[in-house]
């Protein structure tokens, strides 16, 4: 029998949530259309077998090094930490020892907040002597999320949710006709190991968001920053905390507003969704959902194109991201 169970979280105005122990997974956000109707509005699946391998990361807490990793190295002073690549030679998402696939232990809870916490008991250097702790709370209509991380040694740590929204609370759709608008300045452009190259101003680009567009317009686009990812698959950088990313469904009603403390958003369409089947043989439609995976830019200390920030035992790993739903 699995060690997982499931938490859900109600607030006061009826924003329901509802999250996993294993890997911290978020399966259900109920939220609220323009005619008051709740529906999920996150991709999940049917059973628990599919969560344990979970091909798409849908809905798990990532850690502890988000996205891609150069050969899975990540480099602190003259140190080199290794994730694992079986999963992929550059490291994704830390691999098959990520914080997705781990049972969390929950600390404190109540009807509208639960915090579960992880330490390894054994593990490769330096991971082995982190402490994690994650909150989820809901308020109103939003969800917020806390990451709290403490270390022994200097490490590094960059922690993100990887949910896919469809705001339709339809699986079946497709995101493309979703509007996004982007409060950011700078993308990355990926080479084709989807690893970051460079940063370039968003505006004028094929991903200039700057303004409210359906994802259609760029996930359509023949620009090479689209061709080499056949979508949008992007780290963008955040112009400041507040409404980095606006999303809205015309047809359903619903918006949900992304705000964060982490300088990157790395924003995926699903573009590869409907090629990753789950264990029970289930799979989605292409572009059935999309991520914003709030974190630091990817591959950040082997190729150092912005600031870097590391944890110690003086200086924790703290950051904030906040999902607001609200009925159009």
């Amino acid at each position: 029998m699995s060690k997982a169970h499931a938490i859900t979280l109600t607030s006061q105005g009826g924003l329901t949530v509802t999250i996993l122990t294993l890997g911290g997974i978020i399966t259900e956000i109920l939220a609220v259309n323009r005619d008051g109707v709740r529906e999920n509005v996150v991709l999940n699946y049917p059973n628990l077998t599919d969560y344990e391998a979970n091909p798409s990361f849908l809905g798990c807490l990532i850690g502890p090094v988000a996205g891609r990793s150069k050969n899975g190295q990540i480099f602190v002073d003259e140190r080199v930490d290794v994730l694992d690549t079986h999963l992929h030679p550059n490291s994704l998402h830390s691999g098959t020892d990520g914080l997705h696939q781990v049972y969390w232990t929950v600390s404190e809870q109540s009807d509208q907040k639960v915090t579960l916490t992880y330490t390894p008991e054994d593990g490769a250097f330096p991971w082995n002597q982190i402490h994690y702790a994650v909150t989820y709370t809901v308020s109103a209509e939003t969800l917020t999320i806390d990451y709290f991380a403490t270390s022994k040694v200097k490490a590094y740590l960059s922690m993100t949710n990887h949910s896919y929204f469809n705001l339709s609370g339809n699986p079946e759709t497709t995101i493309l006709s979703h509007e996004l608008t982007l409060n950011c300045s700078h993308f990355a452009r990926i080479d084709s190991e989807s690893l970051p190259t460079e940063l370039v101003p968003l505006e004028g680009s094929a991903l200039d968001f700057s303004n409210k567009a359906p994802l259609e317009k760029a996930v359509s686009s023949s620009a090479p920053d689209i061709l080499i990812a056949a979508g949008i698959d992007h780290p963008f950088k955040c112009h400041n905390i507040a409404n980095i990313a606006v999303l809205t469904d015309a047809a359903s009603g619903r918006q949900l507003k992304v705000s964060t403390t982490q300088p990157y958003v790395v924003i995926y369409s699903g573009n590869f969704l409907a090629a990753s089947e789950s264990p029970s043989g289930y799979t989605f439609t292409k572009h059935a959902g999309i991520c914003f995976e709030t974190q630091d830019l990817p591959n950040i200390t082997e190729n150092p194109l912005d600031d870097i920030c590391y944890l110690d035992a003086e200086h924790p790993y703290t950051h904030r991201t906040v999902f607001e739903f609200s009925p159009l």
